[in-house]
């Protein structure tokens, strides 16, 4: 049996000479969508920007399905299929802005950081639906360009490119940032590994360039990485680690300074007192010593919390 294939239409809009945005606004946009088009998807030539007023349903884009609700907006690249379909008897108020994005990037943003050919790929990267109550920027600089669009003021097409270029910046900055969370998400990664490690053979004689190596990192760069994310040294929060361990032992046994330097990794009573004097401000022998309480001891120590990790969770 022969599979029948889906219908596609193509929606062409043309553009008056030297302007980048064509409105469609009004009340004929006030409708219930997809009603005898039995979700068949269409296309444009142009960039096509919707925001949302009231009424909900699902937008489909590709073979992704948003539904929306008032005060959403949609940015869809040209040439890809989409198709909006309002709840069964649901009269929902769009009003769109159909863009001529690439030629306003070549005309109007020359002058970015950017090649103009990375801000097009990144503006046309995929079809999306945003909230206003998440993305406020982007949906303020939409409406932005509606109100100009429909007051025509004095001036509206130099405040339309105006607010058109500020709306590429700002799609520029999201993508930015998720670059850079899957990035964080990376290092986080490697900061996990790093400090497992530790955590598991802090008695052994552990070396910075082994550690890197297990996280597939060059020595500087892991130390970057690590200070970065932890605001201390390697050594630091190995050091750390082990004396932390060292307080838990005397808690617990009666061993000789040396025995106990020993077992938590450091090879000379030196070292260990050494270093138990810089994170805890005490020798050993005073710790031991002095009458107080250990149920607060984390608080001694010049420990610096994992950068970002606790306001993820």
């Amino acid at each position: 049996m022969t599979k029948t294939k889906k219908k596609l239409e193509f929606r062409y809009y043309t553009l008056p000479a030297g302007d980048y945005v064509l409105p469609k606004l009004g009340k004929g946009w006030e409708q219930e969508y997809g009603l005898g088009y039995e979700g068949m998807l269409h296309f444009h030539n142009l960039l096509e920007i919707g925001y949302c007023y009231h009424g909900n349903g699902k937008l489909i884009i590709e073979d992704r399905t948003y539904h929306y609700g008032g005060n959403m907006f949609s940015v869809i690249p040209a040439n890809i299929p989409h198709t909006t379909v309002s709840a069964p008897g649901n009269i929902c108020k769009w009003e769109f802005l159909f863009v001529d994005i690439e030629n306003f990037i070549r005309d109007e943003m020359a002058d970015s950081r950017l090649s103009v050919d990375e801000i097009i790929r990144i503006v046309n990267k995929h079809g999306t639906m945003k909230t206003k109550a998440n993305h406020p920027i982007l949906s303020e600089l939409i409406l932005s360009i509606i109100r100009e669009c429909r007051e025509e003021p004095i001036y509206y097409k130099d405040a339309v490119k105006g607010y058109l270029r500020a709306f590429v910046i700002e799609t520029l900055r999201l993508d930015e940032e998720r670059v850079q969370t899957r990035k964080n998400d990376k290092l986080s990664e490697y900061i996990k590994k790093a400090i497992g490690y530790v955590n598991d053979h802090y008695a052994e004689d552990i070396k910075i360039y082994e550690m890197a190596s297990m996280c597939g990192l060059s020595e500087s760069h892991f130390r970057k990485v690590f200070e970065d994310a932890m605001n201390m040294k390697p050594n630091d929060y190995i050091n750390s680690i082990r004396i932390k361990e060292a307080c838990r032992l005397m808690r617990k046994e009666d061993l000789s300074m040396e025995e106990l330097g020993i077992r938590v990794g450091y090879q000379t009573p030196s070292t260990f007192n050494r270093n138990f004097r810089k994170i805890t401000g005490r020798t050993p022998y005073q710790w031991k010593t002095e009458e107080r309480s250990h149920n607060g001891l984390l608080t001694d120590f010049l420990i610096s919390a994992e950068k970002g990790w606790e306001g993820k969770e």
